[in-house]
């Protein structure tokens, strides 16, 4: 190395004769690349203090130098402590906006509106368009869910933050949802820490747009919680006022023998073959009370360092035996070593007078996976990573997945290629490893001047008491890891933990923008569709009411028809019934009570037809009716299926035969016809006429005197054969006529039985309540539906009216969300974190 930090090497061996010193003096450094005076700002009190250089490096004392370098450091401690305060406070305030948003989304759904992700070229003519800028470091790998940066990323990247504020309400709710995204009033940002990207392989459809609601709900509550136990991580890791320095590397890369000449001391165990089976965990020894100790820790969790049941004492000279003991690895999690320096503060790195360093020496990444698992575990919680490779074996496969998975939460890393001196080209490692490291860590190759290091720690002289100056590589690296660690508290914790709270502040933003807009579309498109739907409610209502009448009337009215019209066919086919006996043969007399039975089935069965006549007619009436009331319904409701059906009309067995008994009484008829009974009359009314005119007496007497002339036996001779002659008449007359007197008697029975059996009405209401009942399912079926309707109409419109009721909540609650996190973004981003500056003022 020609030179460092623009300081030629002749300047640092003009001066090994003062002391031992692993990094650069400040004489060495105070040249001309450096002004005389420098200003560190203070975000908390916005005063520049100056810090004062001599412009002579002759004049510059010892005591000045490290006066001056206290002052730097109290200046950088207070700066520190200033934006780690406000940043605590705006964790606890991000993480309650996390909680409500949490809570939001169990109450209802949120709306997550699927962007599509844009190409690079796409994104950054995006960004390009966005008004406000501010300097955003990228999200680390927890953060966008373990996406690897693209290559040649550097730390700052220059974001521009987009508009999540809309200026007000009416320009969000013109906002429609087009093909899954918003084509609002608002930057369409793609997601960094809330994004729900799921995909398959190597397919580039976004799978999201296929999940249901819940689904994408519930997804999104899992990322909501685990923001919520990152920002607690992050709440820890800032809050802690130590710094945390992970050494590690593959297998057998030297660490051990790395952090000794760190220490310019051989404290912990070195050798060719893998010693180290336990995490070493060395502190500076005032953290306790000044005293050198070896705490080996069971249970870190549960370790405190006043509590003696918490640990096991072990003595210093047993600290190797318990480091490369295997069983040892089984015992304890963790041996934290206090040791002492007996540097300067200038030249310490655990005893530098501005914050607390731990340095943890780890076992080698490919040692077992259980130790490579709990290392990559470790690296989040560590503020700086110092990666040991070696020069021989460069990155294996264990070594380029941790780098990789570093990188994503730590943009820089801090490496070490050791034992550089057995390479023979030289040149060629460099690249080799170069290219590597730009692979697996751009930001680290875009700085690889101060972050990249080749030196041998196994040269560096830890002989107590020694004054041999370290080799000028393994200074510089000492010097700019000393510098890097310092500094890079602001990159480690302050850096993160503010980029994180953008990312998740911007999502939340975009966020609550989106739900704004899908809440003011839903508000409007609902009270457009109810207040649309509202005549068509009222209409819907009118014709229930008009139908219902119209049912009710149509079929009352073809009711009464049917069976007006089945009670004069009936009473018809009564008057006519003596018709339905001419077809019947008369079989002779001494058939006649066969035939007077077959009389009484024949007048039945003709009955019988005309109740079957009329129930036919009642079915073409009752068609026609349900014809109209399908037709009248439709026109109202739209098509749909005909329930009732005037085929089940009448199919239920009854007896409609009328039955009369033929009785002997039935054979004989003495009353004649009409007009030999009217000429009975007249002869009788003649003769009473006639022995009024003649005088009764008069012809009494007569008879008597006829009797007296013929004498008394005469008389009872000739009675006997008259008698018999007019019986015999009589009788012929009976046996003739008794074909006529049965179809008479028989005919006016069933005439009387038909009135006094109330036969006619009774078929006639069967018929109409027959006719009914079909009226009376189609009528059920219509008003059934009609009510379906308005019922899907009401429930219809109370859904809209809770969904506008609840898109107004919505709106309310997402524009105070949004007021709140871009009020808090506007906090956040006020916490100015500058460690360039930071890290000047250390260098000096």
């Amino acid at each position: 190395m020609s030179d460092i930090y623009g300081v030629p090497s002749s300047m640092l061996s003009a001066r090994r004769h003062l002391r031992r010193n692993s990094s650069p003096n400040f004489d060495a450094l105070l040249d001309d690349t450096h002004p005389p005076s420098a200003l560190v700002s203070s975000p908390a009190s916005k005063v520049q203090t100056p810090i004062v250089m001599s412009p002579s490096t002759s004049s510059v004392s010892p005591a000045v130098r490290t006066h001056q370098y206290r002052l730097n450091a109290a200046q950088e401690h207070r700066t520190y402590q200033d934006s780690c305060q406000r940043l605590l406070t705006h964790i606890g305030s991000v993480t309650t906006i996390c909680d409500e948003l949490y809570r939001n989304n169990k109450d209802r759904a949120v709306f997550y509106p699927a962007y599509p992700k844009a190409n690079q070229q796409q994104q950054s003519h995006l960004l390009s368009q966005r008004p406000i800028t501010v300097s955003v470091p990228m999200a680390t790998a927890s953060q966008l869910d373990h996406h690897p940066p693209a290559l040649g990323d550097s730390f700052h990247h220059h974001q521009r933050r987009p508009s999540i504020q809309s200026d007000h309400l009416a320009a969000s709710t013109s906002s429609t949802l087009v093909g899954g995204s918003f084509h609002a009033g608002f930057f369409k940002q793609e997601f960094n820490i809330l994004h729900l990207d799921l995909k398959v392989g190597h397919a580039s459809t976004n799978l999201l747009t296929t999940l249901e609601k819940s689904s994408i709900g519930n997804l999104l509550d899992e990322k909501l919680q685990q923001c919520k136990r990152h920002l607690d991580n992050l709440y820890t890791r800032v809050a802690d006022t130590s710094s945390k320095v992970l050494v590690t590397g593959d297998l057998n890369a030297g660490k051990s023998t790395f952090v000794n000449a760190l220490l310019k001391r051989e404290l912990l165990p070195a050798d060719q073959q893998p010693c180290t089976n336990l995490f070493c965990e060395v502190l500076d020894a005032t953290i306790n009370d000044g005293l050198e100790q070896v705490h080996a820790i069971p249970q870190v969790e549960k370790y405190d360092r006043l509590n003696r049941a918490t640990y096991h004492m072990v003595e210093m000279r047993h600290l190797d035996s318990l480091i490369m003991d295997e069983e040892g690895g089984d015992r304890y999690q963790m041996v934290k070593i206090y040791t002492n320096d007996a540097r300067a503060t200038q030249e310490s790195l655990l005893h530098n007078g501005i914050v607390d360093i731990a340095l943890i020496d780890s076992p080698g990444l490919n040692t077992d996976s259980v130790k490579t698992t709990a290392v990559f575990a470790r690296q989040e919680e560590i503020d700086v990573v110092v990666f040991v490779v070696s020069a021989e074996n460069h990155f294996t496969l264990s070594g380029k997945e941790f780098l990789w998975n570093a990188a994503n939460e730590k943009t820089h890393i801090f490496i070490v290629v050791n034992r550089f001196d057995s390479i023979r080209d030289k040149d060629r490692c460099k690249r080799m490893i170069l290219e590597q490291i730009r692979q697996l860590s751009p930001a680290t190759y875009q700085d690889a001047d101060d972050l990249v290091h080749f030196v041998s720690a196994g040269n560096v002289d830890l002989e107590p008491g020694s004054r041999k100056l370290d080799e000028p590589d393994f200074a510089r690296l000492e010097e700019r890891l000393r510098a890097f660690v310092l500094g890079n508290r602001t990159k480690s914790k302050l850096l993160p933990a503010k980029n994180y709270l953008v990312n998740l502040l911007l999502d939340i933003g975009v966020l609550s923008e989106a739900n704004q807009a899908d809440a003011a579309s839903k508000h409007k498109d609902a009270s457009e569709t109810l207040e649309h739907d509202m005549p068509a409610y009222e209409q819907l209502l009118r014709a229930r009411d008009r139908m219902e009448k119209q049912v009710q009337r149509l079929a009352e009215g073809t009711v009464m028809a049917i069976q007006q019209q089945t009670a004069d066919r009936l009473a018809g086919a009564a008057d006519q019934v003596e018709n339905a006996l001419q077809p019947l043969a008369y079989p002779g007399f001494l058939l006649i009570w066969q035939y007077a039975q077959d009389l009484c089935e024949s007048m039945a069965q003709a009955m019988v037809q005309d109740i079957l006549r009329a129930e036919q007619q009642a079915r073409d009436d009752s068609q026609q009716c349900l014809d109209k009331l399908h037709r009248m319904a439709q026109d109202e409701l739209g098509d749909f299926p005909r329930v009732a059906s005037v085929d089940s009309m009448f199919v239920r067995p009854r007896d409609r035969r009328l039955v009369i008994d033929v009785e002997t009484t039935d054979f004989f008829d003495f009353v004649v016809d009409d007009k030999l009974s009217g000429c009975v009359l007249s002869m009788g009314a003649a003769a009473m006429v006639g022995g009024r005119m003649m005088g009764f007496k008069d012809a009494v007497s007569s008879l008597w005197n006829m009797s007296s002339m013929v004498g008394a036996h005469n008389l009872r001779r000739f009675a006997l054969p008259v008698l018999g002659l007019a019986g015999a008449t009589v009788l012929v007359y009976v046996v003739a006529d008794m074909r006529n007197a049965v179809e008479r008697k028989l005919v006016r029975k069933f005439k009387q039985a038909v009135r006094d059996t109330g036969y006619i009405d009774a078929h006639a209401l069967r018929i109409g309540r027959g006719a009914r009942k079909v009226f009376r399912v189609e009528g059920y079926e219509i008003h059934s539906r009609v009510q379906k309707a308005i019922e899907a109409k009401e429930q219809k419109r109370n859904d809209l009216e809770l969904l506008i009721h609840s898109s107004q909540e919505s709106m309310a609650y997402f524009t105070s969300l949004l007021e709140k996190s871009t009020a808090l973004l506007d906090k956040v981003e006020a916490v100015h974190i500058d460690q360039s500056r930071i890290e000047e003022s250390l260098k000096i």
